[in-house]
């Protein structure tokens, strides 16, 4: 991958966060590690692998510290540092401390190209995890990284990681919350934490490592996320707190799952056996599962395992959905815990939406086991990694392209489902294609009736013109699709072709016998006794011609049979002069009924 570009000066500039852990650590006069206020900054000045003394940034930033130059990356980076008070051990953060974190990088997001937060290990993954679902629309890398020895000891882990977290934060376009940890760059939401003492303590056991540090760094695009939305960068900073771990072990008392399930308690990540296996032999367990559901909570499945996924290949596994529990696939628990109280908080989404939300990889926090199924987002994904399109103008024009072709795809296929998801993701159901075509229109021709209603209720115009002048209520009526045609008409559809257009058109209807279109026309608002340049109407040309149905048909539809065109005659008068005796017979009913109803009304 390459570097960032994009701009013209060499220099970039990266917040550091200093929330508290061993990283930042210092020895006390005992000789025992400790945290200690306003120092960290004050040791970095005067390290040199940390601070260039000798340079000069070009635009007089002042106390800002210099990383020394580093082959291999074009940018100075340029950082400063904030830290909290009081520093925090990571084993006492929570809910409160995500939202600082979080509102510190929003506050600052459009002064800096990159952020560090240097935090304890401990709970690293679950911050890194909750910071990844709550900074969203993130274009700009915010890189997590810790340490097991303090960054200032002779032999350190932690020096390595600040220092490249700061070189990935300052270099390279990666719009994701990372984890900077033992040489590996990973994704914040697939990280988590597997040994107390190792310099690899964290690590991303269900998805590849987005780079290497060795030599040189090493980014593998292809594995990047980047949102296919061009939304503006956004903070949203309320998670739901009344979420839950539940670990299921032998013997579990229903008591225990109970206290766990009860109320305010809104969602719970359930974590089995294997491959999301559960007691499902245990009925005082799944009637509490069962109850829970039915009020409302959301349980997410996902294993003990630290590798694998919930796969539902077992009768114990596929228990739990049939009792609600929905799948987390290979979610880490940190992962799982931080969506669910994430996806919880939004109050524009209901219940169903919210469950669905869970099975969609919304920042690459998991991999579904969905078979021969492509997923239209992922692939638009995959093409924007594959052109390496990264701004957000090369991003719109793709998604312009794409997105239209996903649409009509769902809609040929009538998937409402898929229309949705496409507009949750980012479409424009409203979009039109180069002749000016929309998914309406589309929907109109194929007769896929509940696409219109869908289409309809997702604000699309009913009266848009293509560049051929039709609207979907033409479409609608070339295919004879009288639900549609009324569907379009209560909400709003016009038949606008001139009366002259019309006429010749139902001429041409009445010539070929085109009764169930008459009909179309009639149902979308055509008036069926316009007369064309010569002042005929539809019933002179079927009556000249004799054709019985279309007579038939037109008669109760003209309250005047008798009219007459430029030539003063009127349609019995050509059905007269081509000696058709079976309409005139037709027409003379006609005119006993019209006598019937006013005695005046009938004269030739």
């Amino acid at each position: 991958m390459p570097a960032r570009c994009g701009c013209l000066k060499k220099e970039a500039r990266v917040h550091v966060i200093y929330v508290g852990g061993t990283i930042g650590m210092i020895r006390n006069e005992s000789g025992a590690l400790h945290t200690e206020p306003k120092v960290l900054a004050r040791q970095l000045q005067e390290f040199p692998s940390c601070h260039d003394r000798n340079y000069t940034s070009k635009d007089n930033d002042g106390p800002m510290m210099v990383l020394p130059a580093v082959s291999g990356a074009p940018y100075r980076v340029l950082y400063d540092l904030v830290e909290f008070c009081p520093l925090m051990d990571s084993s006492c953060m929570g809910f409160c401390d995500w939202k600082r974190i979080a509102n510190e990088v929003g506050k600052t997001y459009k002064s800096y190209d990159g952020f560090v937060i240097l935090h304890g290990t401990d709970t690293l993954a679950y911050s890194a995890s909750a910071l990844a679902f709550m900074l969203e629309s993130l274009n700009k890398p915010v890189v997590f990284t810790g340490a097991q020895i303090p960054i200032f000891e002779a032999r350190s882990d932690g020096r390595e990681n600040f220092l490249g977290a700061l070189l990935i934060a300052g270099n390279y376009n990666i719009p994701e919350v990372l984890v900077f940890f033992g040489n590996k760059i990973l994704r914040g939401c697939r990280s988590t934490k597997l040994s107390s003492d190792s310099f690899h303590a964290l690590d991303s056991p269900n998805f590849a490592p987005l780079g290497r540090a060795s030599v040189n760094i090493e980014i593998n695009s292809r594995q990047i996320f980047r949102p296919c939305n061009i939304k503006p960068f956004s903070l949203h900073s309320e998670l739901e707190k009344n979420v839950a771990l539940l670990r299921i072990y032998p013997g579990m008392s229903a008591s225990v799952v109970q206290a766990i399930l009860k109320e305010p308690t809104k969602g719970v990540v359930l974590q089995t056996f294997g491959a999301g296996n559960f007691p499902v032999n245990r009925e005082d367990l799944m009637d509490e599962l069962r109850e829970a559901v039915h009020r409302g909570v959301i349980i997410v499945n996902i294993t003990q395992c630290s590798a694998g996924m919930v796969a539902n290949i077992y009768e114990t596994s596929q228990g739990l959905m049939e009792v609600g529990v929905i799948p987390g696939y290979d979610m880490t628990q940190e992962a799982a815990f931080t969506k669910l109280a994430y996806v919880l908080s939004k109050p524009e989404w209901d219940i169903p939406n919210k469950k669905k939300v869970m099975l969609l990889s919304l920042r690459g926090e998991l991999t579904t086991n969905k078979v021969a199924k492509i997923n239209d987002i992922d692939l638009i994904e995959g093409v924007a990694r594959t052109l390496h399109m990264s701004t957000a103008m090369e991003r719109q024009q793709m998604c312009s392209t794409f997105y239209p072709a996903l649409v009509a795809a769902a809609v040929t296929e009538g998937d409402v489902h898929k229309l949705g998801d496409l507009k949750q993701y980012g479409a424009n159901l409203c979009d039109t294609n180069c002749d000016g075509r929309s998914a309406m229109h589309l929907a109109c021709f194929l007769g896929k009736l509940n696409c219109v209603c869908f289409l309809i209720s997702a604000g699309c115009p009913v009266n848009v013109h293509d560049r051929f002048n039709r609207t979907p209520l033409h479409e609608a009526i070339d295919t004879d699709n009288h639900d549609i045609i009324k569907a379009l008409l209560k909400n709003g559809a016009k038949l606008n072709d001139q009366p002259l257009v019309q006429a010749e058109l139902l001429r041409a209807l009445t010539e070929r016998g085109k009764i169930k279109r008459l009909e179309s026309f009639r149902l979308a608002g055509a008036n069926l006794t316009l007369a064309d340049r010569t002042g005929r109407t539809a019933l002179h040309y079927a009556c000249q011609l004799g054709n019985h149905e279309v007579v038939d048909y037109l008669l109760p539809h003209y309250e005047n049979p008798y009219i007459k065109d430029e030539l003063g005659m009127s349609p019995i008068d050509y059905a007269k002069a081509a000696n058709h005796a079976h309409i005139l017979t037709l027409m003379r009913f006609k005119e006993k009924e019209l006598a019937k109803q006013d005695p005046c009304s009938c004269t030739q």
